[in-house]
C-alpha cells in the first residue's frame, strides 16, 4: 500500500458508519450530481498533483458491487460515452486517459452500476467504496489537495490504508487459457457434440458462446475480451420440462441461459425458484429452436468442465480476479435463501403511504428488502397505514413473491390471517337478512359492512321502492341498517344487498 492514503467522503468521518449502510446512499437525489462533480474535482486535483496522465483499470465489474437491481443506476451502467458500444475497452488491465478514469469515478459515485479500481504506474490509486467513500493514495504528501477537497464541501483525512487494497484480495489459483486449454476444449466439443462457453469479461457480466465445431472454437477465441474468465459447461438443451423442473426444485441459485433460434442469446437472468413444473415459467422462453441451460451462480456450486483465464498477448497470465464478495452478492445470496410461502418477521423501515412500506427483513443484508403493499396489510378497512404498519413496528408476514431483478421481496400480512370474506361466504346465502353499518356512499349506491372485513353493495335501485337519484337521499355513513343478501359472487368476491326488500319484510 502507498505510504500516503486519504479518504474522501461527503459525510463527517465520525458519522460515516451511521450515514450509509452499504446497500443505499443517503446523498439526496437532487444533490448527487453536485456531490459527484465535487468528488471528481477533488480526485482530479490529487491525480494532477501527482503527475498522473493515464490510469489502468483493475478488477472491473459491470454490476453487482453496489446492487443488482434493474431499478438502480442508468442505462449502460455508467459506461456510455466512456467506451464504445458493448463496453469494449472496459476490461482488466486496460489503460485509459485520466479523463476516462474520472468519468468512471463519477459513474461509481452516482452508483450507476460499473465499478473498478484505478491505478497509475507511479503507484497512485483510486478506490471507491460502498459507503460513499473514496480512497486515493500515492507516494507523496497531498495536503494541498486535501485542503482543496475541503473547500469543495467534502471531508478528506489521511488514513492508514484502503479497505480495497489489492493485498487484501482473495484470489483463486487460475489456469491460463493456453494452447493446452484450447486443445481440451476442442476435444470436449468432438466428444460431446457441443459445449457452452461462458465468457466473463468483467465481474458479473457474461457473454455466451455455443461451440459445436473446431472452427467455431477458433472463431470465438479470436474475439474474446482480454483477461476474461472462461468456463466450459455442458451443452444447452431443448428439454424445457427438465429445465422447468430444476427451477421449481430451487436447490441452488442458477443463471438461466437461453439461446434463440437465430443463434444469439437472450440476456441471462436469475432462475427464480418456485412455481409448478407443469406450469410455464415466466422466464423460460419456449418454442422450436430455443435451447436452455442452468449455470450455477454461487462460486461454491460452480463445477464447470473446464475453467481458465485469458493470458496477455505475450502468453503471461497477469489477471488476478478478486473473489471477495460484494455486499450486493451477499444480498443476492440472502434473497436466494428465501422461499415464497415462508413466514418472516421484519421491522417497518419507511413508507410510501399510498402504496406500501419497506421492511427490514434483518439488520444487515435484509435492509429495505421487503415491501408490503397497502392491499396486503389487512382484510379489514383502515384509515391510515400507521394504524397497521407504522415505522418501527415489528410485523409478521408471508412471502408472496421474490423479484431478483428488483431485489425486492413482496410481503403479505393478510396471508397469515383468516380470510373473513371466505368464512362469511361459507355461512351466508342469498335470501338471508343481516344487519350492518353503512361505510361508504358512492354514485352506484352504498357499501354496508355486514361483519368485520366483509362488505356488500346496495345498488341505487335496491335502496328504496321509489326512484333514488343518489344514496344520500336514503342513508348516511354510520347508519345501522338491515339488508337482504341477493347474491354472493365468490370468484369476484362481491356481495349484492338490498335495503328495500328488507324493509318490505
Amino acid at each position: 500500500m502507498a505510504p500516503f492514503v486519504y479518504r474522501i467522503t461527503p459525510y463527517d468521518p465520525a458519522d460515516l458508519d451511521a450515514a450509509a449502510d452499504g446497500d443505499s446512499t443517503l446523498i439526496a437525489y437532487d444533490s448527487r450530481e453536485r456531490v459527484a462533480a465535487a468528488c471528481v474535482a477533488a480526485v482530479a486535483g490529487f491525480a494532477l498533483d501527482d503527475g498522473v496522465q493515464q490510469m489502468t483499470i483493475d478488477n472491473p465489474m459491470t454490476e453487482g458491487f453496489f446492487s443488482f437491481s434493474v431499478l438502480v443506476g442508468r442505462g449502460g451502467h455508467g459506461l456510455s460515452g466512456l467506451f464504445p458500444r458493448d463496453s469494449v475497452g472496459f476490461h482488466d488491465g486496460a489503460r485509459v486517459p485520466l479523463a476516462t478514469g474520472l468519468g468512471l469515478l463519477r459513474a461509481m459515485v452516482l452508483r450507476e452500476g460499473a465499478w473498478c479500481r484505478l491505478r497509475a504506474d507511479n503507484g497512485f490509486f483510486v478506490h471507491v467504496g460502498d459507503r460513499d467513500d473514496i480512497y486515493v493514495g500515492g507516494g507523496r504528501d497531498q495536503e494541498s489537495a486535501v485542503s482543496r477537497t475541503r473547500l469543495l464541501g467534502l471531508f478528506a483525512d489521511r488514513v492508514a490504508s484502503s479497505p480495497y487494497d489489492p493485498a487484501l484480495d482473495g484470489t483463486d489459483a487460475s489456469r491460463s487459457a493456453d494452447e493446452e486449454f484450447w486443445s481440451e476444449v476442442r476435444a470436449l466439443v468432438a466428444d460431446r457434440g457441443g459445449v457452452l462457453l461462458e465468457e466473463r469479461p468483467t465481474g458479473n457480466a457474461y457473454r455466451w458462446h455455443r461451440l459445436t465445431t473446431a472452427h467455431e472454437v477458433e472463431a470465438v477465441r479470436e474475439r474474446l475480451t482480454p483477461r476474461a474468465r472462461l468456463a466450459v459447461w455442458p451443452d444447452l438443451t431443448d428439454d424445457v420440462e427438465g429445465i422447468r423442473a430444476a427451477v421449481v426444485r430451487g436447490e441452488r441459485l442458477h443463471l438461466l441461459v437461453q439461446q434463440h433460434p437465430g443463434g444469439g442469446f437472450h440476456k441471462e437472468c436469475v432462475a427464480e425458484p418456485g412455481g409448478r413444473a407443469d406450469v410455464p415459467h415466466p422466464r423460460i422462453t419456449e418454442g422450436p429452436g430455443h435451447r436452455h441451460a442452468l449455470v450455477p451462480l454461487e462460486r461454491a456450486d460452480r463445477h464447470p468442465l473446464l475453467a481458465a483465464v485469458l493470458p496477455d498477448e505475450d502468453g503471461v497470465l497477469r489477471a488476478r480476479w478478486r473473489t471477495n464478495r460484494s455486499r450486493a452478492e451477499e444480498r443476492r445470496t440472502f434473497l436466494g435463501s428465501l422461499r415464497v410461502g415462508e413466514a418472516v418477521t421484519g421491522v417497518v423501515a419507511s413508507g410510501l403511504h399510498d402504496v406500501g412500506v419497506y421492511v427490514h427483513l434483518d439488520d444487515d443484508l435484509g435492509r429495505f428488502l421487503g415491501f408490503l403493499r397497502v392491499p396486503e396489510m389487512s382484510w379489514t378497512r383502515f384509515d391510515s397505514v400507521d394504524d397497521i404498519a407504522p415505522i418501527g413496528r415489528v410485523i409478521r408476514a408471508e412471502i408472496i413473491g421474490i423479484d431478483f431483478a428488483r431485489e425486492q421481496v413482496s410481503l403479505s400480512m393478510k396471508a397469515l390471517q383468516p380470510d373473513p370474506w371466505q368464512h362469511h361466504a361459507d355461512t351466508c346465502k342469498a335470501g338471508d337478512t343481516v344487519s350492518g353499518t353503512v361505510t361508504e356512499l358512492v354514485p352506484l349506491g352504498a357499501f354496508v359492512r355486514i361483519r368485520e372485513g366483509v362488505e356488500g353493495l346496495v345498488h341505487l335501485t335496491e335502496l328504496a321502492d321509489r326512484h333514488v337519484g343518489s344514496p344520500q337521499e336514503v342513508v348516511a355513513v354510520g347508519d345501522q341498517v338491515r339488508v337482504v343478501v341477493l347474491d354472493v359472487d365468490r370468484r369476484r368476491r362481491r356481495i349484492s344487498l338490498s335495503l328495500r326488500r328488507a324493509q318490505r319484510g
